[in-house]
């Protein structure tokens, strides 16, 4: 009887919270009326190239950093021609003009206006010459600018290049040619050569299948689906031998629509063209008035992947969970299931609407079963349509409506954002947001509209943040000091070990905070000279400052730390302390013993004949009533909610790609070459320079112009490396007295090379740095005593070595050099020129 009192007191709480929260929304001084989301009214334009219809390109009418827009790219027809097709979707179109830029957006290379166009049926052609200023094989922005009757003006973006063949037709028709076949079996009988079926591909889903899946997996086993009648083609990257191309499409199947993204890595040479990698994602569009999609004790989500974006109230009786960029909610006491974001409606929708640079992130769910959510990216539609941002919302589940708290808007990508937004954004339900966006964690007032900068110029590294967003932390600017707040009671609690020690923010296991300490007076110079200041000491404390595990050993320092939510991992070294010398040992590990809460609603994979593995909710509490499915009206009020956040991003980021997306951002380059490495994907920096590329590594080379040359009285390995190096690019200098004057490689390499970028690549396997030998550029590495060689070359079985300990250059099997490197912890030092 007790708990049955507390449970109808938490729902009338929760109620009346509800009721006090959406009351507030409405009561700034504002009137309400109630509207639907409008239309998409903006223009799409796409490239025209060699009959194919490509790189469709969605329009912004917000600020943005086009530099940073980095969505597709266009290769030019000869004479540096781009057809454009401009589908203007009734809208009237009085003005045309277009820009060209460099890649980091900083010159404007052109700037035309078209004098004459015509609109046909609803469509523009146009044929564009660009000027001769640009330069072959090298990347540009172009901007496509539209003003329509109402005066809007409209940006549309792609990258584009120059160059005398980069195949993208034959690429195309690869492609395009791959995916139609299989949707035939006997014809795609001809695909097989290009697969590479072995025991890692999963065949147990369609959700996801790769290069590695089985021919009959690949063909969509006997799921008899015919072939789209329209697929979106986009270019990621090519060059004159490689490509990434995605392809996206609807495909039906017994009246259940499925959103499907192919990824197509590949290689073009004369005699013939080789598939580096594929991909094809697929997924069911959930659809709540079908009468099987919800049974009395599942929610059936079909095909689709299992990391399904689910939160669930306290009790269990609500549920809200995001299926293809629209978020339901299910109160499962009266049967009631709202679809309360969404900006597509079916499979046949305005192709307008199914573009998803955009996603959703659950605040909170109650037992009344009022949500709150924040919508984040580029809006298809609405009042902030073209725009990019982060809008805050309020379902009111008892009144049937949708409130929007705030917008942010943003000036960077989807991709960009995302990562930001991702990293850190909290309200626990309450009416404040705590937000990271560009270097700074902001809260923002959700009622009053008012944001205040928690803690600025945060270095990326130095932010750590709990899983469930609750509990974030991080580094002074000295160093000294690591502030951890609770951002669900408002709590702050500073961390140090006095002005003489260095406290360095590490993760979370759980709610439990890890991070390390070092003396300041261990700063030791890697083989390089750069600078590394290793931690002796790792804790894990509660928030109340309880230790609960301490790792420390004498002569044991720790230069990284990998917290999951299962363990710590330590990279170590053995020092002994105020030697300066040091030599990498094993890793070590802190196991945690955090177990994960359960979850009431449970998200289980069940195999069902021909669609083989599909995806269902498992609810906590059975329905007892047939479902009713309701469409919230969203509320708009007359008072403004935008608020701007005035963001700027200093630091050095790192950005990977793979397969069209960014799939991280970091603070150094060792990390995104790791992290490049691991899904296939390339590296860009803030100003769009390229820093590492997979697969775009030539099968042998030798930098011919570095000769052999021993260490003399007064000179070390390390001098005797850099001069070489320097010296391939044409440089002439003393080395050993800049070493001596106290500079390190990395200072020395941008100094002396100009429109460089030297790199830190710590870490990274012989395998990724071997990328830089194959562009002509030798590589620096740490050896045996913490001596210095150059790797300048390698083929198939062997690196290439150019060895000042011993003045000669000569060859070192390939196992025997990566366990060489791997035993003094893979330090290795390059550069790229950025001009």
């Amino acid at each position: 009887m007790k708990k049955l009192i507390i449970k109808i007191a938490a729902f009338f709480l929760a109620f009346g919270l509800g009721l006090f929260i959406f009351s507030a929304l409405m009561n700034r001084e504002a009137t309400e009326i109630t509207v639907d989301m409008k239309e998409a009214s903006l223009p799409v334009t796409s490239v025209v190239s060699d009959g194919f219809e490509i790189n469709d390109m969605y329009g912004y009418t917000g600020t943005v950093d086009k530099n940073l827009l980095r969505d597709s790219l266009t290769p030019l027809e000869k004479g540096r021609t781009l057809s454009l097709l401009i589908n203007t979707y009734g809208d009237e179109i009085k003005k045309i003009s277009y820009e060209v830029r460099s890649a980091d957006a900083a010159r404007l290379v052109e700037n035309t206006e078209v004098s004459d166009f015509k609109e046909e049926n609803g469509k523009i052609n146009l044929k564009i010459q660009i000027k001769d200023l640009i330069e072959s094989d090298k990347e540009y922005i172009f901007g496509l600018n539209l003003t329509d009757k109402e005066g809007r003006e409209i940006y549309y973006t792609t990258r584009i290049i120059y160059a005398e063949d980069f195949h993208q037709n034959e690429l195309l028709k690869f492609a395009t040619n791959f995916s139609t076949l299989t949707f035939n079996k006997e014809k795609a009988k001809s695909l097989i050569s290009y697969l590479e079926s072995d025991s890692t591909g999963d065949n147990s889903t369609f959700a996801h299948v790769n290069i590695h899946s089985s021919f009959d997996q690949i063909t969509w086993g006997n799921l008899n689906i015919a072939a789209p009648e329209n697929v979106d083609i986009k270019i990621f990257e090519m060059d004159d031998t490689t490509a990434s191309i995605g392809l996206s499409y609807i495909v039906s199947r017994e009246e259940v629509y499925y959103k499907v993204n192919e990824y197509y890595r590949i290689r073009y040479t004369a005699s013939r063209t080789y598939l580096l990698d594929y991909d094809r994602d697929m997924d069911a569009v959930f659809d709540a008035d079908d009468d099987s999609a919800i049974t009395k004790s599942t929610v059936y989500l079909g095909i689709t992947a299992s990391d399904v974006n689910m939160m669930e109230s306290e009790d269990g009786g609500v549920i809200a969970f995001v299926q293809n960029g629209a978020l339901y909610s299910l109160r499962e006491a009266d049967s009631k299931i709202a679809r309360v974001f969404s900006f597509f409606d079916n499979g046949g929708d305005d192709p307008r609407n199914l573009f998803d640079d955009h996603d959703i992130k659950i605040f909170s769910v109650d037992e009344a079963g009022n949500v709150q959510f924040m919508v984040y990216g580029y809006m298809n539609r609405g009042r902030h349509e073209g725009e990019v941002g982060v809008a805050v919302y309020y379902f009111n589940s008892s009144r049937n409506r949708l409130a929007e708290q705030v917008w942010i808007p943003a000036s960077k990508s989807f991709e960009i954002l995302k990562n930001d937004v991702e990293l850190l954004s909290y309200t626990g339900g309450g009416n404040e947001l705590s937000i990271y966006m560009d270097g700074a964690i902001y809260k923002v007032d959700l009622i009053n509209c008012i944001a205040e900068t928690v803690a600025g110029n945060l270095d990326r590294n130095s932010i750590m943040v709990s899983k469930n967003n609750r509990y974030v932390a991080w580094q002074s600017e000295d160093g000294a000091t690591v502030v951890l707040a609770n951002l669900s009671s408002g709590r702050k609690r500073e961390i140090t070990r006095g002005s003489d020690h260095e406290v360095t923010p590490l993760g979370f296991v759980g709610d439990d905070f890890v991070y390390g300490v070092a003396g300041k007076s261990d700063y030791i110079k890697n083989s390089s000279g750069v600078s590394i200041l290793p931690m002796s000491s790792v804790y894990i404390e509660d928030y109340e400052g309880t230790t609960l595990k301490t790792y420390t050993e004498e002569n044991i320092y720790i230069t990284r730390a990998v917290v999951t939510d299962a363990e710590v991992l330590l990279k170590r070294i053995y020092m002994q302390s105020g030697s300066g010398s040091y030599s990498s040992v094993s890793d070590d590990e802190i196991v945690s013993n955090i177990e994960e809460e359960v979850a009431k609603n449970t998200i289980s994979a069940v195999t069902i004949d021909n669609l083989e593995t599909v995806v269902e909710i498992d609810l906590a509490h059975k329905l007892t009533a047939k479902v009713r499915t309701v469409k919230p009206e969203e509320v708009m009020v007359s008072s403004a909610v935008s608020l701007s956040i005035p963001t700027e991003q200093t630091d050095e980021l790192y950005y990977v790609y793979s397969k069209g997306s960014i799939t991280g951002i970091y603070a150094t380059a060792s990390e995104a070459v790791n992290a490049a490495d691991t899904v296939a994907g390339i590296v860009v920096d803030n100003e769009q320079d390229y820093i590492w590329k997979k697969g775009d590594r030539k099968t042998e080379t030798k930098i011919t112009s570095i000769e052999g040359k021993g260490v003399n009285d007064g000179e070390t390995s390390l001098a005797i490396s850099l001069e070489a190096m320097l010296s391939n690019a044409g440089i002439s200098v003393k080395v050993s007295d800049l070493l001596n004057a106290d500079e390190d490689a990395m200072e020395i390499i941008e100094d002396k090379i100009q429109g460089s970028k030297a790199l830190d690549l710590y870490g990274c396997s012989l395998s990724s740095v071997l990328y830089y030998v194959s562009q002509g550029t030798p590589v620096l590495a740490r050896v045996d005593g913490g001596e210095n060689v150059l790797i300048v070359g390698y083929d198939s079985k062997n690196t290439i070595i150019m060895d000042p300990t011993t003045g000669t250059v000569y060859k070192k099997g390939m196992n025997d050099s990566t366990a060489w490197f791997q035993t003094q912890g893979n330090e290795f030092v390059s550069y790229v020129m950025t001009e």
